[in-house]
């Protein structure tokens, strides 16, 4: 997930959003405009809809790029009407933007949406966005925030799309990837196990990175065993995952990554340490922030923040 620059408030726009609509339906897209398209209310984005079709393709795909790109840069600006009317667009490169842009937006009657697009959507890609933008429900559903149907419906839309029924094997990694945090199941288990010992690296890698979003410590040995492999996608992927188990026993594989030849490889190993913490994991984070190379040293000092904090107050079972 992109992180945000929080930047000044931005001035309020100098233009309102009918003139800006009105604009956008004339041809016109400056940034002033497109900024004006943020927070909209009801009745603007009612008249936003009614222009929006009539865009050619190439625009409304730029329109979707800049505004993601503004709201990116800065929190302030707020599209998210504009995205949801992109949502329905004929085009899936603007709907799989537009999944994208709504990253942020935890409002559950999305999760209906974001079901039907992964069911029914012709573009693997769009379908793939949806499984991915479902995770952030599947974690708050894991987390006892959602209500039991909205739940019901994440976990069994994800469970089918990452089933063998479903076609795109891109779907299917996406769907396991956002499903595996209900990681309480022999059925997921055995979904996790059937991805990790497939021919593919992609489908390995996926099974990895859902080992970590399980939770579940009976993937530890797998997850280290991967440390040492030939292929980067596997060794970044291991890294990442063992930072979420959270073990005291992926300090000594992670103390090799930091060093390796990937660089993203080397700062996953960074992030893991600080998401494990223990005095192990801070040696080696200090050991390491004297010799990194300029690109690393923020985000060593953040995992060592991190790290110190754990310090404090160690996880349970280090």
């Amino acid at each position: 997930m992109r992180t945000p620059t929080s930047q000044d408030r931005p001035a309020k726009p100098s233009i309102s959003p009918a003139d800006a609509i009105d604009a956008l339906g004339r041809g016109s897209f400056k940034t002033e405009y497109l900024q004006a398209l943020s927070d909209l209310g009801r009745s603007d984005a009612r008249s936003l809809a009614a222009v929006w079709p009539k865009i050619p393709t190439e625009e409304r795909i730029s329109v979707v790029r800049q505004l993601e790109q503004i709201a990116e840069n800065n929190v302030e600006f707020l599209f998210g009407r504009v995205f949801r009317i992109a949502l329905a667009d004929t085009s899936p490169v603007v709907r799989q933007i537009a999944i994208s842009g709504l990253w942020e937006d935890e409002r559950s009657d999305l999760i209906d949406s974001f079901v039907a697009i992964l069911a029914e959507d012709e573009s693997e890609d769009v379908r793939a966005a949806a499984a991915s933008a479902l995770a952030r429900f599947a974690d708050r559903a894991a987390s006892e925030d959602l209500d039991e149907r909205a739940a019901d419906t994440v976990r069994t839309a994800l469970s089918n799309a990452a089933s063998q029924n479903e076609k795109s094997a891109l779907v299917r990694r996406r769907a396991l990837e956002s499903v595996a945090v209900f990681g309480d199941s022999a059925s997921l288990s055995e979904m996790i196990s059937n991805f990790f010992d497939a021919d593919d690296t992609a489908d390995r890698a996926s099974a990895l990175y859902a080992m970590g979003r399980t939770l579940d410590r009976k993937w530890l040995s797998t997850i280290l065993s991967e440390f040492e492999s030939d292929d980067a996608e596997m060794r970044f992927e291991a890294a990442r995952a063992s930072g979420e188990l959270g073990h005291s026993d992926a300090v000594p594989g992670l103390s090799e990554l930091i060093q390796d030849g990937d660089v993203e490889v080397r700062q996953a190993a960074i992030v893991s340490l600080g998401k494990i913490g223990g005095t192990a994991s801070t040696r080696v984070l200090e050991s390491y922030l004297a010799v990194c190379p300029a690109s690393d040293r923020e985000l060593v000092d953040e995992a060592l923040q991190e790290a110190r904090i754990f310090n404090e107050n160690p996880r349970a079972g280090m």
